[in-house]
């Protein structure tokens, strides 16, 4: 049986057979059943396993698209979910910041604090004790 399989979901093919499958967004490795190898896998190809055969293999999208079914709700939403991805040119990664964050974060980087010599020593003595610092305050 496939490691992490909730991140299958259920379909059916032509000839009515049982599958799980998912569709990879970028280029991972998948675990091979029964064994400690991986199989790599390309972005854009759906990673099919047959529960009754035991086998894993790769389907492009057009030929998944042809050849499979979903089997319920989860499934169907799943497959809409990736169509709609493919089509409007989304990748889902958590790792992506948006251009306008890093704009918005990079200004407050790059702004100037000017303090007389009075505010300098309040900052620093703030500062040695450990105290919690309001930076609008300056």
């Amino acid at each position: 049986m496939i490691r992490d399989q909730y991140l299958y979901q259920s379909f059916n093919n032509t000839y009515g057979a049982s599958i799980i499958a998912k569709y990879c967004f970028e280029s991972e490795l998948v675990d091979i059943p029964d064994t400690d190898m991986f199989l790599e896998a390309d972005p854009g190809v759906w990673v099919v396993y047959t529960e009754d055969l035991e086998s894993l293999f790769l389907v492009s999208h057009e030929d998944f698209i042809a050849n499979y079914a979903p089997t319920d709700k989860i499934s169907t939403n799943y497959l809409e979910f990736v169509i709609d991805s493919i089509n409007s040119d989304y990748t889902p990664v958590i790792n992506m910041l948006d251009e306008s964050l890093l704009e918005t974060a990079e200004e407050f980087i790059e702004k100037e604090i000017s303090l007389s010599f009075l505010e300098r020593l309040k900052l620093i003595w703030s500062l040695i004790l450990g105290k919690k610092i309001n930076i609008s305050k300056y």
